[in-house]
């Protein structure tokens, strides 16, 4: 499993320009990413669970923003979604869409390269 397996879900290159091509300062990114993102994940989830939508929303905003500096795109997207949704009030579907996230997010981990 890499990045190749996955062409609509990440963006790398993108991920560089937003580091002035700085390739070091990438990786130190995706390392922070990978010891961050679980622990938001974890916190998202038992937000949701005590009905805490804004500190729920807060956790999910900061995660779409770290899933797009490090090129995760589809973790930056569905971690919108679930953003507004949360902020919005808008919990009909807010379990699953929490769970497309956390997949998302479970990939880029999985993927994203680390050095």
């Amino acid at each position: 499993m890499d990045l190749s397996d996955y062409p609509d879900k990440f963006n790398l290159e993108l991920a560089l320009t937003r580091f002035a091509g700085d390739r070091e300062l990438l990786n130190a990114a995706i390392a922070i990413y990978r010891e961050e993102a679980a622990k938001h994940l974890i916190t998202i989830k038992k937000a949701i669970c005590e009905k805490n939508w804004e500190k729920a929303s807060i956790y999910a905003h900061t995660l779409k923003g770290e899933s797009g500096a490090v090129g995760a795109i589809k973790a930056h997207i569905e971690s919108d979604f679930l953003e507004k949704a949360l902020r919005n009030k808008e919990l009909t579907n807010i379990d699953d869409m929490y769970e497309l996230v956390a997949q998302e997010v479970s990939i880029a981990l999985k993927v994203l390269p680390y050095e």
